[in-house]
């Protein structure tokens, strides 16, 4: 059958992306991590608000399929950073990287005065170091900030593992590992649940750790040799997005939509296809027949328990000893494909109808055999904390009004959606794993509408506009979501800037044009400038390069 490249993602390699903030209207859609913004091409943007309704009830044309089609792309990726544990801590981990260093970068203003970067200080300088010392205070804020975007780069894309490994400052893969899940952990506390009523508490890791460490245990002393897998979260993500892109397409045009209409579009190259042909290789099944084919259905579960692990955070850490594998969604990938081909190959045939019922049998089944949490008692432990006390009850309310409390702010938003994502997944998991099969065809309905408006995200673009505005939620005052937006992107920018403060040479750069396309950079520098003077008491240009 017939496809419109324009309405759908452009082919451009997922993997020579550029990492800075920018606009995206070069591509057809694109959720960015570090912005937290869903992006789409002006076309599917025109296309969509076209169409009567987002969700395929009769009566749309097929463009208008495409283009929505690419929206559910993009709004999965929403889903995985803030209703999957992996997301979760990729979200965190850029606020974490500034929360975690903010007490001694306020002490070092105090006692070597403002200099950038901390790391060329501590390359350049020797002094004493120690405890309490300033030199003590530079080594934490240098190592804790790399051992976060180490963990950063291994989780989520094992190829550019060298970039850590052979890194002067990299420890080991634990190391990382544990630094960045007890600092996201301990940030969340904080703004919280202070005393640990509900949070796991890492402070107790240290001891079983150190033990690790003297055993000389693989992957968790100094240098130890790396182990590492074909694939990390980011495979995973395009994969399970864009097969959930095709199962809706699938399901949209009767069924008649083929393999080779999507390879001919370029739909299944590079990235897009990496997860789906690995879990065929380690799984050992031949290519399905058709999109509809209940393997494409046990991919996509497949790759919702890897990203979902439980250890550590939300659940307590029990194993230290695997929780390099437990945690690694990478690792997880491939332990669940293989589990399948050795112990499990009835589940090949098994989800033929995308129930619940199939959704609880097969990812119990699974996660039995690899001794881990299921998604729904990881989602159940999550939802339970929004009839808690204290913050974690607050929370509830400042989600469903979208008025968050100034203190933290970016964490207060990210984890109050993931609460109620999850539990949103515990009532309909079967909805998010396959969403493709949901919003199209007979199983859709208003509830499922409801559902996915529920969940979409709250930061977009526009036709025409590579800008990011909130967009319009229905019960929610405007005035109240145009000021949690502003608070928000306010200390986005601040976290950009406490990275270069840390690890970048020369002076602070301001390229925020993907967050106002019509503001001056001037204004938007001096908008930079001022959340950072406000949060650490010292105006960027005060500061001494070394």
């Amino acid at each position: 059958m017939q496809l419109d490249h324009s309405l759908l993602d452009s082919p451009y390699d997922m993997e020579r992306v550029p990492t800075e903030l920018k606009a995206c209207l070069n591509a057809h859609g694109l959720y960015n991590s570090i912005q937290f913004v869903l992006r789409l091409s002006p076309e599917v943007h025109r296309k969509i608000e076209a169409m009567p309704t987002g969700i395929v009830e009769g009566g749309v044309d097929f463009d208008g399929v495409q283009a929505f089609s690419t929206y559910l792309h993009e709004t999965v990726h929403w889903w995985q950073h803030i209703g999957s544990t992996t997301g979760l801590m990729l979200s965190l981990s850029y606020p974490g990287q500034a929360h975690a260093n903010y007490k001694q970068l306020k002490s070092l203003i105090g006692s070597i005065g403002p200099k950038k970067s901390i790391l060329r200080v501590v390359e350049t300088t020797v002094e004493p170091g120690g405890f309490g010392t300033p030199r003590g205070e530079e080594n934490f804020v240098v190592n804790t900030h790399f051992d976060i975007e180490f963990f950063r780069i291994l989780i989520t894309n094992p190829l550019m593992a060298p970039q850590a490994i052979e890194h002067p400052l990299f420890d080991c893969i634990g190391h990382s590992y544990q630094i960045a899940y007890g600092n996201i952990a301990l940030v969340l506390a904080s703004t919280l649940d202070n005393d640990f009523k509900v949070f796991p508490d890492p402070r107790g890791w240290s001891e079983p750790f150190a033990a690790l460490r003297a055993k000389k245990r693989q992957g968790f002393y100094y240098r130890s040799d790396v182990r590492l897998v074909p694939m990390g979260a980011h495979e995973i993500f395009e994969g399970q997005a864009r097969f959930s892109q095709l199962q809706y397409l699938y399901f949209a045009s009767g069924s008649k939509l083929q393999w080779d209409d999507v390879r001919s579009m370029g739909m299944l190259k590079g990235i897009y296809a990496k997860a789906f042909q690995e879990f065929l290789n380690l799984a050992e099944l031949e290519w399905p027949a058709s999109i509809g084919h209940p393997v494409v259905a046990l991919f996509m579960l497949v790759c919702d328990i890897a990203i979902n692990p439980g250890a550590g955070f939300p659940m307590p850490l029990r194993h230290f000893q695997t929780f390099i594998e437990d945690v690694d969604p990478g690792f997880r990938f491939v332990f669940l494909c293989r589990a399948i081909a050795k112990q499990r190959p009835d589940l090949v045939d098994f989800i033929k109808h995308y129930s619940r019922e199939e959704y609880l049998e097969v990812s119990e089944a699974l996660c039995q055999l690899l001794i881990v949490e299921p998604p729904l008692t990881i989602a159940k432990a999550v939802a339970s904390w929004r009839d808690g006390a204290g913050e974690l009850k607050s929370l509830t309310e400042e989600h469903r009004s979208f008025a968050y409390g100034p203190r933290n702010l970016p964490v207060r938003l990210l984890f109050a959606h993931f609460m109620a994502f999850c539990e949103d997944k515990l009532a309909r998991p079967e909805v998010f794993c396959w969403p493709g099969a949901w919003m199209t065809g007979e199983r859709v309905s208003p509830e499922i509408v409801a559902l996915f408006e529920r969940q979409s995200a709250p930061f977009v673009d526009k036709a025409n506009d590579g800008g990011i505005y909130p967009r319009l939620m229905a019960g929610k005052d405007e005035a109240t979501v145009q000021s949690s937006f502003d608070s928000f992107y306010a200390m986005n920018v601040t976290y950009d800037l406490t990275r270069q403060w840390i690890a970048m040479p020369g002076p602070f750069e301001y390229e925020y044009g993907w967050l106002s396309s019509t503001a001056e950079p001037k204004n938007m520098r001096d908008f930079a400038a001022h959340h950072f003077e406000k949060i650490y008491g010292v105006h960027p240009d005060k500061f001494k390069l070394v």
